[in-house]
């Protein structure tokens, strides 16, 4: 199991790298002619690595122990050590949705770096380039047409079909070109144009800044670009270092515990189920907080039975086989001023010194559930050996969840290869098709994987 669970780090990291190869190629080549085959290159490391993932997590044993049964490796070794020291670990499941908008944010800077790529890079552009460029300030001769959008921010932008006159041999040609500008242009305005020296009927790509076409020129990020990619990628340091600094520990339980305000009770895990979690309002909750439906393991004691709700993540049927008739300790912190329905944060310490966190109805407790015992006053310190590690590995790859939403993932990413491969170089319709599908194949397959899980909690509810 530690090979396997190594694989499956191996396999993440990997496709990560093709992904940071793939945005670091765009930065310094963004313009080229397409097909690019350094970003086919990046985009097969980052699709090696995610299929290597899905075959090990799609073999990978639910949890517990394995061949024989010898106990898996769980989150030992550092994890245990930290726990020790300070009543902390990492606890992953509680990070899936910050790790999931990390990632979603990490990937959103490839992505928009290759769509600036595709549009500036162009066939025109290619045939400029090819036949001896010429940067330099040309004068208007004509104005065509103009028109007049509304940005989003508030600004107006005119788009004009203007003439100029571009040095050819002795003498000058007209060309008509459109250019974007925040100003009407006139007769006898000036404005930077890139054409080729070679190649009249290439035309010229027409630009009031002259960074914006040495840009293209030179193929690298301009410098709007580099800030907008560093500004982002701050956002992003940032992020992770908030949503990742501390994760869900049993801190506030340990706190409790040495105050005496903890209960515990004797339990023993009988199956999986689903339940209504509604956490205990924060500073932060507004009035528009609902419960939730969340995984749960049913746990029976002497006198009643609970619920210990899990992360949504998880799935509770492997779980429960794994650890079925396992026994512990059950530590939670009744609230005085609890309401039905109510969930504290809890601690379950099984005999094997593994532990599991979640949450379990606080306060007087609805349903079927409304007998559940209270428990008794901790009286006693944690049960020996110390809680050093987290019941797992768990079951990363869920088919019956899972499926549409990696579909849709799968039609994201090979959208990002056509546009690669060429697909809409010089076809803006199509370059547009393509754009569209690999932003939105992440967010429908996220919603699709919600709704798989939501359907399958009820199903296990009403079992």
């Amino acid at each position: 199991m530690r090979e396997r669970d190594r694989a499956v780090a191996s396999a993440s990291a990997v496709a990560w790298a093709g992904a940071a190869a793939f945005l670091a190629v765009l930065v310094a080549r963004k313009v080229a002619p397409y097909p690019r085959w350094d970003l086919l290159a990046c985009l097969a490391v980052s699709g090696g690595g995610m299929a290597m993932w899905w075959w090990t997590t799609a073999r990978r044993p639910a949890t517990g122990r394995g061949p024989g049964g010898a106990r898996g490796p769980g989150r030992g070794g550092r994890t245990a050590w930290w726990l020790r020291r300070t009543g902390r670990t990492a606890w992953w499941p509680a990070r899936r949705g910050g790790l999931v908008g990390l990632a979603l944010w990490a990937l959103f800077l490839p992505l928009a770096m290759l769509g600036f790529s595709a549009v500036d890079s162009t066939p025109q552009l290619a045939e400029i380039t090819h036949g001896g460029p010429v940067l330099s300030r040309l004068t208007v001769e004509a104005v065509r047409s103009t028109s007049r959008s509304q940005e989003n921010h508030g600004g107006v932008h005119y788009t004009s079909s203007v003439s100029v006159a571009v040095p050819e041999g002795r003498g000058t040609r007209l060309t008509t070109e459109e250019v974007t500008t925040s100003e009407p242009p006139s007769k006898g305005d000036g404005v930077w144009a890139l054409y080729a020296s070679r190649d009249p009927a290439a035309g010229a790509l027409l630009s009031p800044s002259q960074d914006e076409l040495r840009a293209l020129l030179g193929g690298t990020a301009s410098g709007h670009e580099t800030l907008l990619l560093a500004l982002s990628g701050c956002a992003c340091a940032g992020y992770a270092a908030l949503g990742l600094r501390e994760g869900t520990s049993p801190r506030r339980i340990d706190a409790d515990l040495i105050a005496g305000r903890s209960h515990m009770l004797r339990v023993r895990i009988t199956g999986a189920g689903a339940g209504l979690h509604f956490p205990r309002p924060g500073r932060g909750d507004g009035p528009k907080r609902r419960r939730r439906l969340h995984p749960a393991l049913r746990l029976t004691a002497a006198n009643g039975d609970r619920e210990l709700y899990l992360d949504r993540c998880l799935d509770p049927v492997p779980l429960a086989k794994a650890l079925e008739s396992q026994s512990g300790w059950l530590y939670w912190t009744p609230r005085p001023d609890g309401r039905p329905g109510w969930s504290e944060p809890a601690l379950l310490v099984l005999d094997d010194g593994r532990f599991l966190m979640g949450a379990t109805p606080d306060g007087p407790i609805p349903d079927r559930y409304a007998g559940a015992p209270a428990g008794e006053p901790v009286t006693q310190p944690l049960p020996s050996p110390e809680p050093a590690r987290a019941v797992g590995p768990y079951v990363l790859w869920q088919p019956h969840i899972h499926t549409p939403g990696v579909v849709a993932f799968g039609v994201g990413f090979l959208s990002v290869c056509l546009i690669a491969a060429g697909v809409g170089y010089g076809n803006g319709a199509a370059l547009g098709i393509c754009l569209a599908a690999a932003v939105l194949g992440p967010a429908v397959g996220l919603l699709l994987i919600a709704r798989r899980r939501s359907a399958y909690l009820r199903c296990l509810r009403r079992a």
